[in-house]
């Protein structure tokens, strides 16, 4: 993957080309090829010609987790994508504090520069043995400006659960990343799985053929690894409209909490 700074120097830079097995059935770029572009972008912030954030002992001592991660879909990601196209996606880091930075950007269509998908995320300095955070160096830390204020990030809790669905799944040897562990994108994938099913289904009646992603949300709260079966726990807030929640778990341990959300009736006539 080749990069490049913007004008401004703040963010890394990268266009990808898009081919047809990254769209799925109906035309549109599959959510988790989305996710794995935008996460390329941001292991790039850390590696690579111009990282922008070098860590001493990078993949030996200590490695970054994703911590928390979210996408918002604009309506023009439906309309103006198609295959054969190609993405800029642009990624800077905009705050680093104790143990987290947070990486903010966008993807592109590059032919126009409209705006496809914004992305947030938080990165976590661990130790690679223990897997637990491990302080940020302060030359690192100063050397970035403070974001102040900072962003809110988290997934919805469900507060009036509905029925929950259950559905399985394994991580294979593709899913697994640089730190050996599940990468973040496979989950949307599984996610995504378990929200054909229920369309199928016909169990939720929002939920139907067609329906387009407004917003995506994780929080990551352990890992699994090549090989470990899952189960993806799916319900519907009955106090929250349009809107799926999940809960991936292995064994009894939670691994990964997601919110799909999805645009309105009326901005679905649109699409």
């Amino acid at each position: 993957m080749k990069t490049r700074l913007s004008e401004d120097g703040t963010k890394l830079v990268a266009t990808y080309e898009l081919h047809p097995f990254d769209f799925d059935r109906s035309g549109h770029l599959k959510l988790w090829i989305l996710a794995a572009i935008i996460d390329a972008n941001q292991v790039a912030n850390l590696l690579g010609d111009h990282a922008q954030l070098r860590f001493p002992g990078f993949l030996k001592t200590v490695t970054g987790f994703a911590r928390y991660q979210e996408f918002r879909i604009q309506p023009e990601f439906y309309t103006k994508l198609r295959e054969g196209a190609s993405v800029t996606v642009a990624v800077g880091i905009s705050h680093v504090g104790k143990t987290s930075w947070l990486l903010e950007g966008d993807v592109r269509l590059a032919s126009t520069g409209e705006v496809l998908c914004h992305s947030l995320g938080q990165g976590v300095l661990v130790n690679v043995t223990t897997r637990k955070p491990t302080a940020i160096p302060d030359n690192l830390r100063n050397s970035f400006p403070k974001k102040d204020p900072l962003p809110r990030l988290g997934v919805p809790t469900p507060v009036n659960p509905g029925r929950m669905y259950r559905h399985d799944f394994v991580a294979l040897p593709s899913d697994s990343d640089i730190n050996e562990h599940t990468n973040f994108s496979t989950y949307i994938r599984f996610c995504a799985d378990a929200t054909a099913a229920l369309v199928r289904e016909g169990v939720f009646s929002f939920l139907k053929e067609g329906v387009k992603m407004k917003k995506i949300s994780l929080l990551f709260q352990k890992e699994t690894k090549e090989g470990e079966n899952v189960t993806v726990e799916a319900t519907e807030d009955l106090g929250r409209s349009n809107s799926l929640d999940f809960q991936v778990k292995k064994g009894n341990d939670n691994i990964v909490k997601c919110c799909f959300e999805f645009f309105d009736d009326e901005i679905k006539s649109k699409l």
